[in-house]
């Protein structure tokens, strides 16, 4: 049947957004998913969560509506609206400036509890939601599941992600798409397909921190939940293909430079940064010249000879001078030496460090002639 959508849209002034919202009531989840140009991704997408999502759903769609699209994706939502009372559709006048602009624009049209995200190039498998769904009703400290992402190919892209040093690695990379269907607390998940309690995650999506769709974004998002009590899982008993970075991803150097600033934003911001700084040195033995390191090796050497000779100096002072306060017939725990015997300086006093209630004596110098002699103190 027919449905006619709502002509007006809501307009949010904080992110400048058009909300067209559903008039579809009591689903059971929500699902968001962003778009940005590439029609027939969003089709494959919308497609395989209609024939493959069990329980009610609400479908958020969220478009930033670029020039190059030539407003293809927005007839397609609109249109897909009269045949679908379940799809609210966020219109942004403005391009989403980071990933969590529109989870944050998303959860503002929530209906339900639960809030998947799913990227517009993910397809996902059947009965991905179910054991996910379990898993929230049965521990409520869960706030993030992630499911299991297959490359087009049929290998697995992420089963979790796990950190090697300061290193965040997908978890059963390139391994057959059947393996990693277990459950386990994930040190991070990607947000590219994944289910949370909303209650998790709402108000605690930073915007503005990272540089946006270049990376890294998601894996700090688990971090703050897991900053706020929170559980993160792995689900591999729920799966979705997913062709990465074909909708706002990008190979030039320029990304990968912003992707670089992410990572060590990541690092200061979750004490990895001295980790990351170790694991950047790099062994250079065999690629410097043989007369650089024998002339270093020479300098450095004379260094710290004289470093060790100098310690075993200062530790012939200490003796020297109890002798030499013992002579003068005073106690060493109450007088310090003062010594500068280029000018024969031999100067007795008070420790006043010694003496309770006293201010700290300054020790002599030239101070009419802008000169002050080096001098040793000792007790």
């Amino acid at each position: 049947m027919k449905v006619v959508p709502p002509l007006t849209p809501i307009h949010d002034d904080h992110y400048d957004v058009d909300v067209y919202p559903s008039t579809h009531k009591n689903p059971t989840l929500d699902i968001m998913v962003p778009v940005h140009g590439n029609l027939h991704l969003t089709i494959a997408c919308i497609n395989s969560i209609y024939q493959f999502t069990h329980v009610p759903f609400h479908l958020i769609i969220c478009n930033d509506a670029p020039i190059s699209d030539n407003g293809l994706t927005e007839q397609y939502i609109r249109n897909l609206q009269k045949e679908r009372t379940n799809i609210t559709y966020c219109h942004s006048n403005i391009p989403y400036k980071c990933g969590n602009t529109f989870f944050n624009v998303a959860l503002k049209n929530t209906r339900t509890d639960v809030f998947v995200t799913a990227m517009n190039s993910v397809t996902v498998e059947p009965d991905w939601e179910t054991t996910a769904l379990q898993l929230l009703k049965n521990d409520p400290l869960i706030g993030t599941i992630g499911f299991k992402c297959i490359f087009p190919n049929g290998l697995i892209e992420s089963a979790g992600i796990t950190f090697k040093g300061c290193l965040p690695t997908d978890y059963a990379r390139d391994a057959a798409g059947h393996r990693a269907n277990g459950i386990w607390e994930a040190e991070a998940v990607q947000w590219a397909f994944a289910m949370h309690r909303k209650q998790a995650i709402e108000g605690n999506l930073d915007e503005g921190v990272f540089n946006g769709h270049v990376g890294w974004d998601d894996i700090d998002n688990c971090f703050v939940v897991k900053s706020k009590g929170w559980k993160v899982m792995y689900c591999g008993q729920g799966s979705g293909i997913h062709s990465p970075r074909l909708t706002r991803g990008s190979s030039t150097v320029e990304a990968a430079m912003m992707n670089q600033e992410n990572a060590h934003t990541f690092y200061k911001r979750w004490g990895y940064w001295n980790i990351y700084i170790e694991g950047g040195k790099m062994n250079v033995a065999d690629v410097m010249k043989k007369e650089t390191k024998e002339a270093l090796t020479g300098v450095i050497t004379t260094i710290q000879v004289l470093r060790e000779l100098l310690k075993l100096e200062e530790g012939k002072v200490a003796g020297m001078v109890n002798v030499a306060l013992k002579e003068l017939d005073v106690e060493p725990e109450k007088y310090l030496l003062e010594m500068n015997p280029p000018t024969n300086s031999w100067l007795l006093k008070l420790n006043s460090e010694n003496l309770p209630g006293t201010e700290p004596i300054k020790p002599a110098g030239d101070t009419e002639s802008g000169k002050v002699e080096e001098t040793v103190v000792a007790s």
